[in-house]
């Protein structure tokens, strides 16, 4: 199928469903947070580690510093020394210094010449990228974030700000209290400490991952904030975190926590109306065969992209109809008498030559074929529903 095909069909597909979900629900889940970037596979705190975590991470952490004449650049470190090939404090060094360095720290021999960015520069490849912008601020005053966000004409719903220091996010908080804001920090949660926290206009707290329980996930929504974690790369915690609620997990490979919230989280029910039946069927099968660029997740896995890559291929497909059968048969519905699998190939041939019968094709064999029912139709069978059509009019 040619780009253009597919561009129509998705269009169509995307059109169809437009009154099932009026506007796009919130999959239920937990936001993957690339730490540093996806800094796993490429350099820490660079362009290239936010562009690693696209179609993967919701969101992207990196650390700010302040330079000699005043701007905000990107690392971890108060020095360059361990992640760049130059010495010296991030304080000590202008811009067109530090611009001069190399921070491709051990993946020099696919990232060598990668600069330092700004954080402007963070900022917009992350928008480009299509990632949250999760900016942890290591050194400078609010003042300085503040003018730098007002500068670039940023709407404070489109990041979030996390520090260590509480006093900065207070100060934060008073220069605009539309700043979402995060409290990092570790040891014992209490009531105590969260009450302080939401006194200085703090949104949501982002703890260290060992202490956090069932317990004090349960605490941090009972006053109505979020709670997220940092920094897990064990499999195991991940899925015991997803398990207790917590809101997102920050980690340095976000494809592996991305499979975990995937499995967890997608169900049969694509139109998140707690309801499996029809309606999901004929969504599925409306993103049948596309692939999806530009959709956000939540649009990609409403057109049947079941395991999150931005597809619909015969991979979803088993999954959807595993999902599918168990999700009728425990809703006590009729499930279909047979979900036909794409994969054989002389099922397909049959498939296109009858197609090609119903259209005059082969003419002499019209009035043998007459009496098969529809492919579509026997698929819909018992239960109630016309899979929609291809138009005839999209190319192949």
């Amino acid at each position: 199928m040619t780009t253009a095909a597919q561009a129509r069909r998705l269009g169509i597909a995307v059109a169809l469903f437009a009154g099932v979900v009026c506007e796009p629900a919130a999959l239920a889940s937990v936001l993957v947070e690339a730490h540093r970037g996806y800094s796993a596979i490429a350099p820490e705190n660079t362009l290239a580690a936010i562009i690693a975590g696209e179609g993967i991470a919701d969101l992207t952490e990196w650390d700010v510093h302040v330079t000699a004449d005043g701007e905000l650049v990107l690392m971890h470190d108060s020095t360059v020394d361990r992640t760049t090939n130059g010495t010296g404090a991030v304080s000590a060094l202008t811009l067109a210094q530090i611009k001069t360095l190399d921070a491709c720290y051990s993946f020099c021999g696919a990232y060598a010449g990668e600069p330092v960015p700004t954080m402007a520069e963070a900022i917009g490849q992350a928008t480009l990228s299509g990632i949250i912008p999760l900016i942890e601020r290591k050194a400078g005053s609010a003042a300085t974030y503040h003018n730098e966000f007002v500068s670039l004409n940023l709407n404070p719903s489109t990041f979030r700000i996390i520090s260590f220091d509480w006093s900065y996010l207070s100060s934060m908080n008073s220069l605009d209290p539309d700043y979402n804001l995060g409290a990092l920090g570790s040891g014992t949660l209490s009531q105590s400490t969260i009450d302080g926290l939401k006194a200085q206009g703090v949104d949501f707290i982002d703890w260290a991952h060992g202490t956090v329980t069932q317990s004090v996930v349960d605490l941090v929504h009972a006053n109505n904030m979020e709670l997220h974690v940092w920094t897990v790369n064990d499999p195991g915690r991940m899925q015991e975190l997803i398990d207790f609620g917590v809101d997102g997990i920050t980690t340095d490979v976000p494809e592996t926590l991305n499979q975990l919230v995937i499995s967890t989280f997608r169900t049969a029910d694509l139109n998140m109306d707690t309801v499996v039946n029809d309606v999901d069927w004929n969504m599925y099968n409306a993103g049948r065969g596309l692939k999806f660029p530009g959709l956000s997740k939540t649009e990609a896995y409403q057109l049947g992209d079941m395991d999150g890559d931005f597809d619909n291929d015969i991979s979803d497909f088993a999954r959807f109809k595993e999902l599918y059968l168990a999700s009728v048969n425990t809703q006590t519905a009729k499930s279909p008498l047979a979900v036909p699998e794409p994969g054989a190939l002389a099922l397909l041939s049959l498939f296109v030559l009858l197609l090609l019968c119903r259209h005059s094709q082969f003419p002499l064999l019209r009035p043998a074929l007459a009496h098969i029912p529809s492919f579509e139709n026997q698929l819909c069978e018992n239960r109630g529903a016309q899979i929609p059509r291809r138009r005839s009019s999209i190319g192949s």
